[in-house]
């Protein structure tokens, strides 16, 4: 048995019996664990409902015994304290899509350190006053995409190429099957890349929402339907 001090983001909770919850974290050492906890209202352990928000930050002590167990934990606290994303509905949800896509696709060995330190400094920037949420989801799926493999790379980008989902490259148009971005779309992607300050219109926007999430799903064929897309579609609109 050991334990640690480590850095968490909230992914989701199930309920197990009347007060406890079983917990999936994304920790920056270990990558994705499961944890009891065996009540969220208890002060001894610090624990308390807001701290169970999708990509709510944590710090918190665990004990692994490695046993094929659930691990626990035995202190937390938040921190840092998102001031914005979490009391906004489109903050709120974009959040939730991000725990959503993040608890589907990452598995044993996904993760690593520079992954979850990429993730926490994206989330302090769309914490802040004034910032643009518009590409927040499709900017989240490209980090995404960047750690697992098939990184948009604008060092290979052709002016009038499209972005091959398959192959995780850009390619003369047209591509030989329908896993792909269109040219426009690539490149109005490539030109955020470059200067954040050139957002697509809605229809881009949509059209790399929607092939992000195909080119994640070719790549994790168990990743399923991403439930809270719904929702961000209808909040966004």
């Amino acid at each position: 048995m050991s334990t640690h001090s480590v850095q968490a983001l909230m992914l989701g909770k199930i309920a197990y019996g009347d007060k406890a919850h079983i917990l999936k974290l994304w920790t920056r050492p270990f990558g994705i664990q499961s944890y009891m906890v065996h009540s969220v209202r208890s002060g001894r352990s610090g624990w308390r409902p807001a701290l169970l928000l999708p990509m709510t930050a944590l710090e918190a002590v665990v004990t692994h015994r490695d046993k094929g167990q659930l691990e626990k934990i035995s202190e937390v606290r938040a921190t840092p304290l998102w001031n914005h994303i979490q009391r906004d509905p489109v903050g709120q949800t974009l959040c939730l899509f991000a725990a959503e896509v993040l608890l589907k696709t990452l598995k044993a060995g996904d993760s690593t350190p520079d992954f979850y330190d990429d993730v926490v400094e994206m989330l302090a920037r769309w914490d802040q006053p004034g910032t643009s949420w518009a590409m927040a989801a499709v900017e989240l799926l490209a980090l995404v995409a960047h750690h697992l493999g098939f990184a948009l790379d604008p060092s290979h980008y052709v002016e009038g190429w499209a972005f091959d989902l398959r192959e995780g490259l850009c390619a003369p148009a047209p591509l030989l099957h329908p896993e792909g971005l269109s040219p426009e779309a690539t490149g109005a992607l490539m030109r955020w890349f470059s200067d954040p300050r050139l957002v697509p219109a809605k229809g881009l926007r949509q059209e790399l929402l929607d092939g992000l999430l195909t080119g994640l799903r070719w790549h994790h064929s168990s990743m399923g339907e991403i439930h809270s897309l719904e929702i961000l579609r209808g909040l966004s609109a």
